[in-house]
């Protein structure tokens, strides 16, 4: 398969429900479409739509909820009486780089700052290690905090209490059976933490504990004064934080993503400013995709290729001309990534074609001593894309590598990890995406291991990427006012996707154009009855001859609804995700 050859996709329609759409359309004075819309996402109680449609920060939930908040509180708050030494401990990526920024922001506005602490990806690896516990003794910390790590943790935390430091741990990641002995877990995904929403992100965990350290130290539900400033402005970095993590945009994390977008435009910090600017965002409505394909990649990137203490710093200096300083930084080392990037992509490309039989083997697992362990999950990420299979990535340093990987939706990564861990010397994650890190030696047996979990749990079917439609429409329903409806589903991410929609028995009209600066994408006109939209299919020119040759042929169209404004005046438009051509 060669990287411009198209996987078929199988188009999969929710099912309509005309009558309790038009009850609920009814009820909170939508059109049928958005009501629809919302009966997909698992939204049908009026009160509910209210609450998805126009989000509010204080529909929050109490920091409080989670049963060992007063315990995270009570070791804080006697730390400050007692002018103990803290140290904020985070994760390399923007997760951990926002959620440690925001920690340390939030004592520093006490008047207290705290020491903080990014581990380097390939020299420390994730998470707390043995060496960084018996440095933080050594220096007297006596408290810490960790930030998007430490649930698996066990041995560390148990160190670090014979050394007299209490840790607190935020995090959100799959725990183990096994909990560390720490002060404190707050974690919403721990069975039993009383949390009612697990999709946080690690940066949305540190907002809580630092709200409810606020809350504590108040002695009331709201907060006032400078600390009220710094909370909304903080909100732009959870947002950071949720969005680049992938974390669902459901729930609390729909309103961290509402507000936070606008915080990050109106933000006050110098780096915040520094990297929409250097993104080339300035002046510009800020969305989710920003974030994941702009401004997280440059954030990434200082740890990916070197300290991700930079985007850290970023966050917090003070200094316009030292926050342009880091962002150029930033900048080059994404600039290095690509290109690093684009060579491991070839290289994993020619041996999957080479070594690999997909049919047999539904897991693709990869171990090469050339690859930068910094890099392989964006390219694991772009192997599932290609051939809609789990990918595990890794990179060999000696006796000992450290993978990657991505999956589908129908494979539990993390899960089918789990079912391996003789082969591996550590692992963590999530459903869709985890690290792990292994000997030379065991690299075949977890391929063999993976592959016989792979095969026991997926279908032909799994293996066949599916593109989601929200409904079947008629040209003439997607009006201005509908479409402009529809964007209140806004932000879309993971977990509320932009809506997508079908259309059969089209017509192209007129003649199809090649369009785009690197001649990428087309540009046509379909017709419906007596409307007429026009079209814009992204990334798809090598599709025109299909389009050409056959456009006298009815077509169904799979397309997401948008609006143009061009010299002041909005049009309807469809942005294609794929066509078929219907039965003559």
């Amino acid at each position: 398969m060669t990287p411009r050859t198209r996987l078929a996709r199988r188009w999969s329609v929710a099912p309509a429900v005309p009558e309790r759409a038009e009850r609920l359309a009814r009820a909170m004075s939508i059109s049928p479409v958005t009501a629809q819309l919302l009966i997909n996402r698992g939204i049908e109680d009026p009160t509910d739509a209210g609450l998805f449609l126009r989000a509010r920060l204080d529909h929050l939930h109490d920091p409080f909820r989670l049963n060992e908040m007063h315990k995270a509180v009570d070791r804080l708050q006697r730390a400050l009486r007692d002018n103990e030494r803290i140290m904020v401990f985070g994760d390399y990526d923007v997760d951990g780089v926002t959620g440690t920024s925001l920690v340390a922001r939030f004592f520093r506005a006490l008047g207290r700052p705290v020491d903080w602490y990014i581990p380097h990806r390939i020299s420390e690896g994730y998470s707390l290690s043995r060496a960084a516990i018996e440095k933080f003794a050594a220096s007297g910390v006596k408290v810490l905090v960790t930030v998007d790590c430490g649930t698996t943790s066990i041995a560390e935390v148990a160190l670090a209490q014979q050394l007299g430091i209490d840790v607190i741990v935020t995090d959100h990641h799959e725990p183990a059976a096994e909990l560390p002995p720490a002060v404190a877990i707050l974690n919403p995904k721990v069975p039993g933490c009383g949390y009612p929403f697990p999709g946080l992100c690690g940066a949305a965990m540190a907002f809580k504990l630092v709200w409810g350290l606020a809350r504590a130290m108040h002695g009331a539900n709201r907060i006032s004064g400078p600390l009220a400033d710094f909370f909304v402005e903080s909100v732009g970095l959870v947002s950071l934080g949720t969005v680049a993590d992938i974390a669902p945009l459901v729930g609390e994390n729909r309103i961290f993503a509402t507000f936070g977008l606008d915080a990050l435009a109106a933000s006050r910090l110098p780096g915040l400013q520094a990297l929409i600017r250097i993104a080339g965002l300035e002046h510009t409505p800020l969305t989710a995709g920003h974030i994941g394909f702009r401004l997280g990649p440059r954030l990434n990137a200082g740890g990916r290729m070197g300290s991700a203490g930079l985007g850290v710093e970023l966050f917090l200096t003070d200094s316009e001309e030292r926050a342009q300083e880091i962002v150029e930084q930033l900048e080059a080392a994404n600039t290095e990534r690509q290109k690093i990037e684009a060579e491991i992509v070839q290289q994993a490309r020619e041996r999957v074609a080479a070594e690999l039989d997909l049919d047999a083997d539904p897991v693709i697992v990869l171990a090469d001593d050339r690859w930068h362990s910094g890099v392989i999950g964006i390219v694991a990420s772009k192997l599932v894309e290609q051939h809609y299979r789990p990918t595990i990535m890794i990179a060999l340093n000696g006796d000992k590598g450290k993978g990657s990987g991505r999956s589908i939706p129908a494979f539990h990564l993390h899960e089918a990890l789990g079912q391996c861990r003789e082969h591996l010397r550590s692992f963590g994650g999530h459903s869709h995406a985890a690290g792990l890190e292994i000997s030379r030696d065991s690299v075949e047996a977890l391929r063999v291991r993976i592959n016989e979990a792979a095969r026991a749990v997926l279908k032909p079917e799994d293996l066949v990427p599916k593109l989601s439609i929200d409904m079947d429409v008629r040209m003439d329903q997607l009006t201005r006012d509908v479409v402009k409806e529809i964007q209140m589903l806004e932000p879309h991410g993971f977990g509320n996707p932009a809506p997508v929609m079908a259309s059969a028995n089209l017509r192209v009209a007129g003649e199809p154009k090649i369009i785009g600066k690197t001649h990428d994408h087309l540009s046509f006109y379909v017709t419906q009855g007596g409307a007429s939209l026009k079209a814009i299919a992204f990334g798809m020119a090598d599709r025109y001859d299909d389009l050409q040759m056959n456009k006298r042929r009815p077509l169904s169209l799979a397309f997401a609804p948008i609006l143009n404004e061009w010299q002041g005046r909005e049009t309807v438009e469809l942005q294609v995700k794929d066509w078929s051509w219907d039965p003559v």
